[in-house]
């Protein structure tokens, strides 16, 4: 941190001003509109704030301007690294335009999520891109009402008349899960997912159902759902339990997560009980995360182009900002299948 010698105090607009030999006036106008000073005074001006390592004070210029330099991002659990991708492609994108990215976690949490919302209220945030912890709308309506815009991210339920939202297809990523589990003859499949409130954990189910249906399947006799409390490992771990429970007869041949998390902790759980993928039953997650492709087996996963999510997201949020005729869109892409070593055709 700049410092004015020999007082310990951060170096000032005043001490640029003295330096350049010119007012403060003629400081703040070559930091906020350059375009007004002469060349040889902005220069001389920039020289000067080189030479003293000056650092703009934004706060006061936030209060003036009524909102902040920085943007929030609020995700279901910042221990994924599906959201650590997310999160490169907002920041990456707001650093173009000068902005920060303050990370916020909801933990799965509606309490967090409020608290989050108020604190980004509180520090007048210019926007923020939000992954919403359940269907109600009501938190960002109320952020919006504080003069802070939203875009939601990996929802594709949303009014167009309430945000922008950016997601993948769900339910087409159900389907080919689903698709790719009956091609190779599955047909006791178990779907383990996170909470229903998670619009995510929906669409995927019933894609795969769909699925089940295309095929002349019943999906009430071919699909067992599970549920747990959180989208994790230690979850995915812990319900393996009752993915077995009834022994090897009545056993899944098949589980589809609802993300790799998950995936990841049922391999293990697996591994504990002296089972293992794809030979006992095939597993199939969701997200095409990092570790996907360094487990062993190779997990076989629906990919999301995780990157390009949290780009779009803030470039819809940027998009709201500046542009007066801006209106709410809904941006979806499609999943993709990609097939690793976690699956394999049934053996009778």
């Amino acid at each position: 941190m700049s410092s004015t010698e020999g007082t310990g105090r951060p170096v000032g607009i005043n001490d640029v001003a003295a330096r350049a030999g010119v007012s403060p006036g003629t400081v703040s106008n070559v930091l906020n509109r350059p375009e007004r000073v002469a060349e040889s005074t902005r220069r001389r001006v920039e020289r000067a704030v080189e030479e003293l390592d000056y650092v703009r004070n934004s706060s006061g210029r936030s209060l003036r301007a009524g909102r902040s330099d920085s943007v929030g991002l609020l995700v279901l659990d910042v221990t994924n690294p599906f959201f650590a991708e997310v999160a490169r492609g907002v920041e990456d994108t707001a650093g173009e335009e000068g902005l920060a990215v303050v990370l916020l976690n909801s933990a799965e949490q509606a309490v967090r999520q409020q608290r989050s919302m108020r604190l980004l209220a509180e520090q007048r945030a210019a926007g923020a891109v939000i992954m919403p912890v359940d269907g109600d709308t009501a938190d960002l309506l109320w952020l919006r009402k504080q003069g802070v815009p939203g875009v939601l991210l990996d929802r594709g339920d949303v009014d167009d008349g309430t945000a922008c939202s950016v997601s993948v297809d769900n339910h087409a990523g159900g389907m080919a899960a689903g698709r790719h589990l009956i091609n190779l003859g599955h047909e006791r499949i178990t779907y383990l997912s996170g909470p229903a409130d998670l619009e995510q954990c929906r669409t995927r189910l019933e894609g795969l159902r769909a699925a089940v249906t295309e095929s002349g399947g019943d999906p009430e006799r071919v699909v067992r759902v599970i549920r747990t409390a959180q989208l994790n490992a230690e979850s995915g771990e812990k319900a393996v339990e009752e993915v077995l429970a009834g022994g090897p007869k009545r056993r899944p041949q098949a589980v589809f997560c609802t993300n790799d998390q998950l995936a990841v902790g049922v391999l293990k759980g697996l591994g504990e009980r002296g089972l293992n993928a794809p030979y006992d039953l095939s597993v199939v997650g969701y997200d095409d995360v990092d570790l996907a492709a360094l487990v062993h087996p190779g997990l076989t996963t629906v990919a999301q182009p995780k990157y390009e999510l949290g780009r779009a997201a803030m470039e819809l949020l940027l998009s709201e900002l500046h542009d007066a005729e801006h209106r709410h869109e809904r941006l979806r892409f499609a999943p993709e299948l990609v097939v690793r070593g976690s699956t394999a055709a049934y053996r009778i």
